[in-house]
């Protein structure tokens, strides 16, 4: 969504908003165009009138459950547009980056999508080159999903908007919660996420009342769904999920303080990246650093720091430290050489 127009005019808050109505053709909230714009919703409603009264286009509007929308009808013609070749290219860079993240069937919408739109390239010349495949993901455990995984996502991508409550049943990744039975959610879907190869689905759980109450935020991995159902039921007053702070790991829990050490081997690696927005590099002897950041996953604090073997010395904070600890020690087994 565009950022808060705090200081646009109303002539300039007139033509964005035109141009939204007119380009996505979808149905907006007059309280979320009112965030949007930074205005009251009595101006939304006087800029809304002011648009239709130039005779540019139409607007239908109406009330839902006490909420007003408003949408542009349809024009008897869509506006003449075109794409340069570097914004097809950038598209087509964008398929191929990310394209074998995301179930097959998404992946050829995608490309089937961009072969189209380079047909309102000015110049024909210039449609082969620019859809050329130019990138690759390599991804090392690609998840492979199912036709029924890719149904699941596409019923909730649809659903975002509307906030349907769905009725599903997840299985825990056994590492994490060893629960002989599926979990069962009622379940707001709200955005997806990528985390390593992996689609999550962040949403509201939902309780069971008769008048749904939000519960609290979840992540959910698309390929651990087993069954995902749509109800007829809507939770409208729906809040936003909490933003990604910026921490390591995922949305929902609380980020805590750590500090790892990690030697000059990993150095360069652990430099040249991200994991959390304050993070903080700090030089040691010998060529090697120290991260300290912040964190919202244990267990997936323990496996990260443990992939890097000896190279890298959780030092903060001290309970997982016992806990890798008897990671290791319990590793020593598998390795240690038999006694004669």
């Amino acid at each position: 969504m565009p950022q808060k127009l705090d200081d646009a005019k109303a002539t300039e808050k007139i033509l964005l908003l035109y141009t939204q109505l007119l380009f996505s053709g979808k149905k907006y909230w007059l309280a979320e165009l009112a965030k949007q714009f930074n205005c009251s919703k009595a101006t939304m409603m006087r800029l809304m009138s002011t648009i239709e009264v130039s005779g540019v286009a139409e607007i239908e509007t109406g009330i839902e459950n006490g909420r007003r929308w408003y949408q542009l009808k349809n024009l008897p013609s869509r506006p003449h547009i075109s794409l340069s070749q570097e914004e097809v290219e950038k598209l087509s860079l964008c398929r191929d980056l990310l394209g074998r993240l995301l179930p097959e069937g998404i992946e050829q919408v995608i490309s089937s999508g961009i072969e189209k739109i380079s047909g309102l390239m000015p110049h024909s010349s210039e449609r082969a080159s620019a859809t050329v495949i130019r990138g690759a993901n390599i991804v090392w455990g690609r998840i492979k999903y199912t036709e029924t995984q890719q149904a699941y996502l596409e019923l909730m991508l649809k659903a975002v908007s509307e906030h349907t409550i769905f009725e599903v049943a997840y299985k825990e990744e056994k590492h994490l919660f060893d629960r002989p039975n599926p979990m069962q959610y009622r379940f707001v879907p709200m955005r997806l996420t990528n985390e390593n190869g992996s689609i999550n689905i962040e949403g509201w759980r939902i309780s069971d009342d008769v008048i749904p109450k939000k519960k609290y935020a979840i992540t959910l991995a698309l390929h651990r769904i087993i069954t995902c159902k749509s109800t007829t039921e809507k939770f409208l007053k729906c809040p936003d999920l909490p933003e990604h702070k910026g921490a390591f790991g995922l949305v929902g829990f609380r980020p805590f303080e750590a500090r790892v050490r990690f030697s000059e081997v990993y150095s360069s690696y652990i430099s040249d990246r991200v994991w959390s927005e304050d993070q903080k590099i700090i030089e040691l002897d010998g060529g090697e650093i120290e991260l300290q950041f912040k964190a919202s996953s244990h267990i997936g604090l323990v496996n990260w720091v443990l992939g890097f073997g000896a190279g890298a010395e959780l030092l903060e904070p001290a309970y997982l430290r016992e806990q890798i600890l008897e990671e290791v020690e319990e590793m020593y087994g598998f390795y240690a050489p038999e006694e004669d």
